[in-house]
């Protein structure tokens, strides 16, 4: 786990040394245990790194050694030893035992085909001299982070934001008002109009002399549900797979932990964990100053289960002085609340080992967000275009235009309600929010969601909205969130969930057994609280599903310091939220607010909105 920068210019001429030592230092919280550069001719690469694996031999940038290939690499390769066999069985020699020598020999042997080969998470550039070609490539699910900026002159990538950040940046509306929908930008938009995030499962290549190829998906996520299979049956293959995703996720140099929240993800890869070390592992869980509103009761008895030394905290309402840093590091607007309980975990876990395991990941692959509850209760989205497929008389339609005129309908109809059903802030509160002149980009389509909504996704209700997020919330801000607060201080997060061998019997699952409909009671993650069930009672599995977001409401309550907090920042003339929205209607939304009338989703995105817009007071929109 490390933070990876670079720039490989097209105009021959060469890069500036100091340019990848500045953009090195604005990730150096990414790699507290050392820092790396090579610069030839054209070409600059940079890493900060977090040593996890081959603590002695696995410093980067690293190069073949005749010079001809270089690698700066962020993440682990959790099969690397098995493609480090099959490489010296071909013939090619090792130096090292790190993980980043087998992605240049696999380049030497397989070229771009050797990415779909990875079993991990990852983000990195590739520079063959000799052919004088580069690979930018991002791993299947979005896990490790990677922005870019594509120009003429070049190309320049970074694991965040800050490195390719330029003085009087342009942004664009349309991203603020994702964010107000989403709280997050969806890839591949940042905030800034010249910056890229390469989305997950996507390369980008190119050669020295600026032709450019992709981004171009080179994975994707295929529901094909396997029939035949009884409920037991499944139960022993999740076990199982469960079992060796978390052994794969296991390998490391260093001590490694387990994030214990209590809920169905952590307590599963907690007890998967402490099966198979050998050693009494730590795990670490953060309640709130709230009464009831933790699972802190649940991480203390699933830990006893397991046999884990657990370690907590407490979130109490006095983070405001932090909340400007935390924003800054996010890079631009985001969010979700729950980065500042992840935040304080992190820091706890820090303390302790430099590695953790996570449960993200578990409710997209096994359909575990409330949403889905809101989804499958709405009326079948198909059969309201059945119509378009008959002719009054009962007749199908074989005109080739009238079909397809029937599935793009459907399919926009679907993601509109897909839409409306995850908004963060309704459509008519936004448009009640933007001044008058600016409602035009509160209809505008986002192309994350068109793209996905567009590109065969299954058609199964729960197949569907699982691919919307795997595509969209799952790597544009459940991913975000943790990397970003992990990396704050210098902790790696591993996510046994989101593995591909996991996500294929995810995805073979029959729908019933990720969320099961019986009558208007819909029990989400079916088969993994069935799993659960083997070492817990019904009381720890089947509780309400609370999530990870801190006590948001609360904190904006009449007499609390995050009320007073918001007004300063929000009401003042810096914010620069005058410039875009009603302020006599958000004024009138934070004195409204109370434990009967919740304004606090919105209310919290424009509090994060106006400390960024605080800190880059240079930017400009159009």
């Amino acid at each position: 786990m490390c933070g990876i920068v670079g720039q490989i210019r097209f105009d021959g001429g060469p890069v500036d040394a100091d340019e990848i030592q500045r953009m090195c230092d604005a990730v150096a919280h990414r790699g507290p245990d050392g820092e790396g550069k090579h610069v030839q001719a054209n070409v600059g690469l940079g890493h900060r790194r977090l040593a996890i694996i081959d603590l002695a031999g696995g410093a980067q940038p690293m190069g073949t050694p005749d010079g001809r290939v270089w690698v700066t690499f962020n993440g682990e390769i959790y099969n690397f030893k098995q493609l480090r066999s099959e490489l010296q069985a071909a013939g090619f020699q090792f130096r090292t035992n790190s993980d980043t020598e087998v992605l240049l020999h696999g380049w030497l042997a397989w070229g771009n085909a050797m990415v779909a080969k990875l079993r991990g998470m990852f983000a990195f550039c590739v520079v063959d001299f000799e052919r004088q070609a580069w690979l930018l490539a991002r791993d299947p699910f979005g896990i490790k982070p990677l922005c870019y900026r594509l120009e003429t002159e070049g190309v320049t990538f970074a694991s965040e934001l800050h490195p390719l950040k330029r003085a009087g940046e342009t942004c664009s509306l349309e991203t603020v008002e994702w964010f107000l929908r989403y709280q997050y930008i969806p890839e591949p938009f940042s905030i800034y109009a010249g910056i890229r995030k390469l989305p997950a499962a996507h390369w980008l290549e190119g050669d020295f002399e600026g032709n450019t190829t992709g981004p171009e998906r080179y994975w994707h996520l295929v529901f094909h549900e396997q029939a035949g299979v009884s409920e037991a049956d499944w139960l022993d293959r999740f076990d199982a797979a469960m079992r060796e995703s978390v052994s794969a996720h296991l390998l490391a140099d260093v001590p490694v932990g387990v994030l214990l929240s209590g809920g169905v993800d952590s307590t599963l890869i907690a007890c998967a964990a402490a099966g198979i070390s050998a050693e009494r592992m730590k795990a670490f869980t953060i309640d709130f100053d709230v009464p009831g509103f933790g699972e802190l009761e649940y991480a203390t008895r699933a830990a006893a289960e397991c046999g884990l030394a657990l370690e907590s905290g407490v979130v109490s309402d006095n983070f405001w002085e932090d909340l400007p840093e935390l924003v800054r590091h996010y890079g631009e607007p985001f969010g979700d609340n729950s980065c500042v309980p992840t935040w304080q975990l992190a820091k706890l876990a820090r303390q302790h080992v430099p590695v953790v395991l996570a449960g993200d990941g578990g409710d997209e692959a096994f359909a575990g967000y409330r949403s889905y509850k809101r989804w499958l209760r709405k009326p079948d989205l198909e059969s309201r275009f059945a119509a378009l497929r008959k002719r009054p008389n009962g007749e199908t339609l074989v005109s080739l235009g009238w079909a397809l005129a029937a599935r793009v309908g459907m399919r926009s109809n679907r993601r509109a309600e897909w839409e409306r059903n995850i908004a963060y802030v309704a459509e008519a509160d936004r448009d009640q929010l933007w001044q008058k002149t600016r409602r035009g980009v509160v209809n505008a389509g986002c192309p994350a969601f068109v793209d996905a909504a567009e590109d065969e996704p299954p058609p199964g209700p729960v197949s569907w909205a699982q691919h919307m997020d795997f595509r969209t919330y799952l790597p544009g801000a459940i991913l975000v969130k943790s990397d970003i607060a992990s990396m704050f201080h210098g902790l790696e997060i591993r996510t046994p969930f989101l593995d591909v061998e996991m996500l294929k019997l995810a995805c073979a699952l029959p729908e019933s057994l990720r969320a099961r409909v019986e009558g208007k009671n819909v029990i989400l993650k079916y088969l993994p609280k069935q799993a659960l069930r083997r070492k817990f009672d019904d009381a720890f599995v089947n509780r309400p599903k609370k999530g990870f977001g801190g006590p948001r409401e609360r904190w904006f309550h009449e007499g609390r310091p995050g009320r007073a907090y918001l007004r300063k920042v929000v009401l003042d003339h810096t914010s620069g939220l005058h410039e875009w929205f009603d302020m006599k209607l958000v004024e009138r939304w934070i004195d409204e607010h109370s434990p009967e009338i919740n304004h606090s989703p919105a209310l919290w995105l424009l509090l994060v909105l106006g400390l960024w817009r605080q800190g880059n007071p240079d930017v400009r929109f159009a």
